[in-house]
Parts: structure tokens; sequence; C-alpha cells
């Protein structure tokens, strides 16, 4: 199944949208849109591409009612997910989508590109974990089995933000089976794009979570975990020093 989306957001006419395929857009407020399914997507096959322009001088805040669960289908395990995004001047756009969960067996791929107008506003979250169990204390060989079927889902997602025509940003994550950070027990990541954002880096002491500080005005802040729940701990903590103002 192939679902397009296109998200337009002005200074004077308030939010616009169309949407086909398994995904339906909700404006819950002015400024504010819920991305919404209407269908079991993305299974293997499926194609997501997904287009947001903000206008100059318009803001909006974009989010999900649910995680996205990428799951084979019988005869192809792969899916894709494209998301165009466009910022004009003055312009301010938050993207805080639920969690991406990739299934066993499945194999999903998503590409986010960003260009933005050197006075636009950009805070880009990203949350994806391999498999849907938890493992816990006390699990049976059966649980366990089941657990470890789980995780052999595989994502790739590449991210790239252009500002004023010039490439700030060009990078890719790999996670699942046959990774590194699958190799030391890290199936989940949680990544926040800040511009503009002059704050200095920081690096947890312990874990595999930093803030960077990119060329120019702006920060990722990314780490790696066992869980959703754990890395987006992790990126918020160290997130939230970056916001707090000086002195």
């Amino acid at each position: 199944m192939r679902t397009d989306v296109e998200i337009i957001a002005t200074a004077d006419r308030g939010v616009r949208h169309s949407a086909t395929g398994g995904l339906a857009v909700r404006v819950t407020s002015p400024g504010h849109a819920q991305l919404i399914g209407t269908a079991a997507t993305p299974l293997g096959g499926d194609e997501i591409v997904v287009r947001i322009r903000v206008e100059p001088g318009a803001h909006l805040s974009m989010g999900s009612v649910a995680a996205t669960i990428a799951l084979p289908a019988r005869d192809r395990a792969d899916s894709r997910a494209r998301w165009d995004i466009e910022v004009g001047a003055g312009g301010r756009l938050r993207l805080d989508p639920q969690p991406t969960v990739v299934a066993g067996g499945a194999v999903h791929t998503s590409n986010i590109v960003a260009d933005l107008d050197p006075t636009a506003v950009l805070d880009l979250y990203e949350h994806v974990q391999i498999g849907r169990s938890v493992q816990i204390d006390g699990a049976t060989t059966t649980d366990l089995d089941r657990i470890e079927r789980d995780r052999t889902g595989a994502w790739t997602g590449g991210l790239r933000v252009t500002v004023g025509g010039e490439v700030w940003l060009a990078h890719r994550v790999a996670l699942g089976a046959s990774t590194p950070a699958a190799a030391i027990g890290h199936r989940a990541m949680s990544s926040v794009f800040r511009y503009p954002d002059d704050r200095g880096e920081e690096v947890h002491p312990s874990e595999f979570a930093a803030r960077l500080r990119l060329a120019g005005e702006a920060t990722l802040t990314s780490a790696l975990g066992s869980s959703v729940t754990a890395t987006r701990r992790l990126t918020d903590a160290l997130d939230t020093t970056a916001l707090v103002p000086n002195g």
C-alpha cells in the first residue's frame, strides 16, 4: 500500500492537509495536528511519504496518536517511510511522533529530509525500537524464545538537514540483528535535532548518549539503549540542559 500525506501550515489560513492510504490527519487546535492510522501500515511492501511545509511566519506542532508498528507481509519483509520537510522564513516546526516499533521479521527504512530557511526553527524528535517485547525477570524459556524472535527486525534511518541550501547534517543509523548496536544489547534509539541551538556539547558519563553541537547553531542529541523508554529518558535529560537559559 502507498500512503501519501501532505500538510501545509500557513500564517493566515491555518493548517491544510490531504491524505490517502493508511494515514489521516486531524487538526486538534490552531497550529497543532496529529497523524492517525486508518489501516495497518507499514506492512512489507508498503511505502509512506509524508510532506510537511511550514510557510513563512507559520507555526506547526505535529505528532501522532499511536506508535507506528512495522510488520512483515507474507511474501515481503521490507517497508519504507520518507519525510520531506520544508520550513520557510520565520516558520517554526515541532515534529514529535510516537515511536516506530519494528516487529520480528520486518525490515524498515526511514529517511527524513529537512530544508530550512536560516530564520526558521525546527525541533525534530525520532524514537525507534526493535521488537515489541521487553524481557522481564523470571521469563520462561518459551517467553525468551518469543522475545528473541521479536527482536529479529531491522531498521535503518537517515536524517539530512540543509539550512539556507547548505548541508548541516547527514547521517544514518542502523538497528537490529547483525548490527554493532545489537551486539552490545542496544535495540532502541532516540534523537532530537534542534535548530537554532548554540549550546555546547555534553556526553553522558556511563550511557551511550550525547548532545553534539553541529556546524553552525544546531545540536543533535541521541541515545542508544535496550528500550525506547530508556533512550527517551536519556535524550530528555541531556536535551533539557540545552534549553536552560544561561545564568
